[in-house]
């Protein structure tokens, strides 16, 4: 089950500040930049019947109540209905660098702030969004009578990850035995395909399984993740992101060109004998039935996968993606974004919102993707900054540990991260 977030912060770290949705040009940036994180509290929003949906949209981005601080200010974020938002807190990263220890006095300030406002205090509180023509809006909920430090908040971090490192994460997440902090778990679990070597046992595209390496496999698993998930048709009319716990801010493309020196032949070729595969719990594969036939070490795909498509009716005119036209698009590298992040700003611009952008990684000139995590382990006010601390830790981790790319003759996998989280 999603529950809705209804009152996040947002805490930017380490990141110059940008619009929500901001136009992207192929970019790096120069320095090493970490940690957006959102913190989700389930019971809070601010309504304003009969405000119209472009009024509610212009209130995105805008200061809530005043609420501004050293390095953050309290501003409001959309959800899919008119007349209602939230509030999320944005640090501005501009002044904030990874390692300094500032991001955790900055989840320490926002815990502060949010005591200080303490706005469900009085039923009914009116507060006031900059800008905007709706105004003044009703904080509805929690009880009067919650306590701040009874406050759940449900976190989401977003940071620049290498494939490879993001490979890891997924592995901890299939193994469900792991406590870092950047690994999530939740209802959609089972929708994550963690390609493995084995899925490449018919050397598909030429590419033998003992030389395929950990950021193709990251990169094989997000497509093809994506792709079978357009199979549930709940997931149509709502963002993809809500299928994974990893979501790529940084659009597919981009993403491609990471590993296409590693990838010969047709991309969409490749993704149609993927596609034959599925995990068993034993760490196994077998022939998925909906899209082939054959055996496993000869797999015989169908027109199944080639007829999946997502589709988004709630928009006039109405938006779709078929799952072929996806993957050839990135395969031929077409005009960024790529089609399922163009797909996603019908509904709501987070995959690939970032358009080609990328970013150094901490005490390295290399440049990766940007990637937010999902649906993590809900924590207290009090324990923001411990929260701030140990995402940094763990991103430093990653990043010393994934400085290289993998090369070729590398076994993948067999790399631990003992102290980063």
């Amino acid at each position: 089950m999603h529950l809705l977030p209804l009152m996040p912060i947002m805490l930017t770290a380490f990141a110059v500040k940008l619009p929500l949705y901001p136009r992207m040009d192929l970019c790096e940036i120069e320095v090493a930049e970490v940690e957006m994180v959102t913190l989700d509290a389930p019971t809070e929003t601010m309504l304003l019947r009969g405000c119209s949906y472009r009024n509610t949209w212009a209130a995105k981005g805008k200061v809530v109540a005043g609420r501004t601080g050293e390095n953050f200010e309290l501003t409001a974020d959309t959800t899919r209905d008119p007349g209602q938002v939230r509030a999320e807190y944005i640090l501005d990263g501009r002044n904030i660098k990874v390692g300094s220890g500032d991001a955790a006095r900055a989840g320490d300030a926002i815990a502060k702030d949010v005591a200080d406002w303490f706005p469900w205090k009085v039923p009914g509180t009116k507060v006031e969004i900059a800008n905007n023509k709706c105004n003044p809006w009703t904080i509805a909920g929690p009880l009067p009578k919650t306590e701040l430090a009874d406050l759940g908040w449900e976190p989401q971090v977003t940071a620049p990850m290498p494939l490879e490192a993001l490979y890891y994460l997924m592995k901890e997440q299939v193994d469900g035995k792991t406590d870092n902090v950047l690994v999530g778990f939740g209802y959609n679990d089972d929708s994550l395909v963690l390609v493995t070597e084995k899925f490449f046992q018919s050397k598909p595209n030429g590419i033998d399984e003992s030389t395929v390496t950990d950021d193709v496999l990251a990169f094989c698993s997000l497509v093809l993740s994506y792709a079978k998930a357009a199979k549930d048709e709940d997931t149509h009319g709502v963002s993809p992101k809500l299928s994974l716990t990893f979501m790529p801010r940084t659009e597919f493309n981009t993403l491609y060109r990471q590993i296409k020196p590693k990838i010969p032949g047709d991309l969409w070729e490749l993704f149609r004998i993927l596609a034959c595969y599925k995990n068993m719990r034993n760490g196994e594969v077998k022939i998925d039935g909906d899209y082939c036939d054959g055996s496993e070490s000869n797999p015989e795909p169908n027109n199944n996968f080639a007829r999946l498509k997502y589709k988004n009716s709630r928009v006039i005119p109405h938006a779709q993606v078929n799952i072929n036209d996806w993957i050839h698009g990135i395969g031929v590298l077409s005009p960024f974004p790529d089609r399922l992040s163009g797909y996603d700003e019908s509904i709501d611009r987070s995959i690939g919102g970032l358009r080609a952008r990328t970013e150094k990684m901490y005490n390295s000139q290399r440049s990766v993707p940007i990637f937010e995590f999902r649906s993590l382990d809900p924590i207290k006010t009090s324990d923001i900054k411990a929260f701030m601390e140990k995402v940094d830790k763990t991103v430093q981790g990653l990043h010393e540990m994934f400085a290289n790319p993998p090369q070729e003759q590398e076994t993948p996998g067999r790399r631990r991260l003992c102290d980063a989280h």
